[in-house]
């Protein structure tokens, strides 16, 4: 209940701020946060992984484990709610210099729960990672 009140509580006040701001709206960090978590539910976990940001090149050792944690994510959901079904965009609320931002995703589950997740992302060489 805490956590409804909290993720409620997060989508008013961006809301507000996407309201008080100039112009439309750029949604393209909450496209791309999309994107990274389709990958994820289509079990490309390296693809995925390449949309953190990271310093290139990282360890492989360090790579492995953050593959494996992606694996580990997705084999927990399935357990837990049949796996993820569908990504939705939300909202994005970007910074005034338009370099980072918040995508508000909607994951939906193949049990029929729905998660709303907050993606921080930063934009780096004209491209958008997860932070």
């Amino acid at each position: 209940m805490r956590r409804l009140f909290i993720i409620t509580i997060v989508f008013v006040v961006a809301a507000i701020i996407a309201c008080t701001g100039n112009g439309k709206p750029d949604f393209a960090a909450a496209h791309a946060a999309k994107e990274y978590y389709d990958m994820l539910s289509e079990e490309r976990f390296e693809q995925f992984v390449d949309g953190m940001n990271y310093p290139n090149p990282i360890p492989a050792s360090y790579r492995e484990q953050l593959v494996a944690n992606a694996r580990m994510y997705v084999d927990e959901q399935r357990r837990a709610h049949k796996g993820l079904s569908e990504v939705r965009v939300v909202n994005c609320v970007n910074d005034s210099a338009q370099t980072s931002a918040n995508a508000f995703l909607m994951l939906c589950f193949a049990d029929s729960t729905i998660e709303q997740v907050v993606v921080p992302m930063v934009k780096r060489n004209g491209h958008w990672y997860m932070k």
